[in-house]
C-alpha cells in the first residue's frame, strides 16, 4: 500500500506541474464556456433546460475528456519508449500499481475540472440547480471519464511519443465536435445528429443533460459507454500483452 500511494502521489503532483496539460483540460473549456454561452445567450433554451446550463454540462464533458486522451497518452508513450515500464516490471512493485495510479490521479484531476468550472458557471453566470443535480451529474461526468482515461492509456500503448499526441488530440475535437459538445445535437444536420448517437463522448454528456433537466437518463447510455470501456481495456490488455510476448522472443 505504502509503495502504491508513493506512487500515485507522483502521477498527481506530475498533473499538477503540466502546465500545457491544465491549459487544455481547465483554462479552454472555461474559455468556450464562457464564449458560447454570451455568443448565443444565456437564457436560451436547449434540450429543456437554459443554454448556460446545458453547455456547462457539454464543457465539463469536454474538460474530463481531455484530461483523459491528452493527459495520458503522450505520459505513457513516452514511459515506454524510453524503457520506464519495463524499468518498473523489474521493481518489486506489482504491476496494477503502475495502471492504478495513474486512474485513481486522473479522476481526481476529473473531480478537479468538474468542480471548477460548476463553480465558475454558479458565480459569474449564475446558473442555479438543485443539490442533488449538481451532484449527480458532476459526478456521472467525473467518474464515466474512465473510459476516456482507458482510451487514453490504450493511445500510449500503441503510439510512439509524437504520434500519440497528434492521435489524441485529433481524437479529442474529433469526439468532441461529433458527440454534440461543441454545439448541440439538436441543431445538427440528420448525418450529424445520427453520427452523434455512435460515440461515447455523446452518451456521456447525455446522462449529465438528462439530470439537469430533471429527467430520468435512459440505459442506453450507460450502456454504449460501458461498452466502449470494455472493448478500449480489452485492446490494451491485448497491446500490453502483445509487446510482453515480443520482448520474450
Amino acid at each position: 500500500m505504502t509503495q502504491w500511494w508513493f506512487q500515485t502521489r507522483i502521477e498527481i503532483l506530475r498533473n499538477i506541474r503540466n502546465r500545457r496539460f491544465f491549459f487544455f483540460s481547465v483554462l479552454l473549456p472555461i474559455g468556450f464556456y464562457f464564449l458560447y454561452v454570451n455568443l448565443i445567450g444565456p437564457n436560451r433554451v436547449v434540450g429543456g433546460v437554459s443554454w448556460k446550463s446545458y453547455y456547462l454540462i457539454s464543457m465539463a464533458t469536454f474538460s474530463v475528456v481531455g484530461a483523459g486522451l491528452n493527459g495520458l497518452s503522450s505520459r505513457i508513450a513516452f514511459e515506454r519508449t524510453q524503457g520506464w515500464v519495463r524499468l518498473m516490471q523489474t521493481t518489486p512493485q506489482p504491476p496494477i500499481n503502475y495502471v492504478t495510479a495513474k486512474i485513481i490521479a486522473n479522476l481526481l484531476v476529473n473531480v478537479t475540472e468538474v468542480v471548477i468550472l460548476f463553480l465558475a458557471a454558479a458565480i459569474v453566470e449564475h446558473v442555479r440547480m438543485p443539490l442533488a443535480n449538481w451532484i449527480m451529474a458532476g459526478a456521472w461526468i467525473a467518474f464515466g471519464g474512465l473510459t476516456f482515461i482507458v482510451l487514453g492509456m490504450l493511445i500510449g500503448q500503441l503510439a510512439g511519443i509524437d504520434a500519440a499526441q497528434i492521435v489524441a488530440s485529433a481524437l479529442y475535437f474529433l469526439l468532441s465536435i461529433t458527440g454534440g459538445l461543441w454545439f448541440p445535437v439538436q441543431m445538427m444536420g440528420s448525418f450529424m445528429s445520427h453520427l452523434a448517437q455512435w460515440t461515447p463522448t455523446y452518451h456521456l454528456a447525455r446522462v449529465s443533460w438528462s439530470l439537469v433537466a430533471g429527467q430520468a437518463p435512459s440505459w442506453d447510455d450507460f450502456l454504449v459507454l460501458a461498452a466502449y470501456f470494455v472493448a478500449f481495456g480489452l485492446v490494451a490488455l491485448w497491446a500490453t500483452g502483445r509487446r510482453r510476448d515480443t520482448r520474450s522472443a
